[in-house]
């Protein structure tokens, strides 16, 4: 018995001071409520699909909150990128899924060359060889034309949205990475 009283006085300052509890939040974010948005395509869940939380009338808005989702479609959300949930409030929904081929010359040569003309040739084939295509309607990439919308209230907040017809656009301002 005293044997665990000493183990949990010791134990107690240690963990309080690792922060155990998890990062503070900066002193001025919102509170932050549990938030889960699942995304579908034609029924079937996407996977790999980019989803932002985004003000329309204020593009500025600090509390950036968002995530990708999981084999299930479920984009569990996040702000700040590691704080969970989202702020109160009406947002957009912005959700996004781009795909690459990758150049027979990429992977033969994963990185271009060191002098200045090869770089700029090994750039100029990848360029010509790969391609990029957006997986889902691109009106659902832009927060002016997104007609996706959330409001996150106190407490759990989960909502389903289908992003219509599967598509797969070349996206023609491809940059090599």
């Amino acid at each position: 018995m005293q044997r665990a009283l000493i183990i949990a006085l010791i134990s107690a300052p240690i963990l309080a001071f690792c922060g155990c509890g998890g990062e503070k939040t900066p002193p001025d974010m919102p509170k932050l409520q549990p938030t889960s948005i699942t995304i579908v395509q034609e029924g079937t869940p996407v996977e790999g699909a980019s989803v932002q939380l985004q003000k329309k009338d204020d593009l500025a808005y600090k509390w950036f909150a968002g995530g990708v989702t999981d084999a299930q479609g479920v984009c569990v959300i996040r702000t700040l990128g590691k704080y969970n949930g989202a702020p109160e409030g009406d947002f957009q929904v912005v959700v996004y899924k781009t795909t690459r081929t990758e150049s027979e010359t990429r992977k033969n040569q994963p990185s271009p060359p060191q002098d200045p003309e090869g770089a700029q040739e090994w750039v100029k084939k990848v360029s010509a060889e790969e391609k990029e295509y957006e997986e889902i309607d691109p009106k659902y990439k832009k927060v002016e034309l997104t007609d996706l919308a959330i409001t996150i209230v106190p407490g759990k907040n989960a909502q389903t949205f289908d992003v219509g017809a599967k598509v797969r656009i070349e996206n023609k301002q491809m940059l090599t990475k």
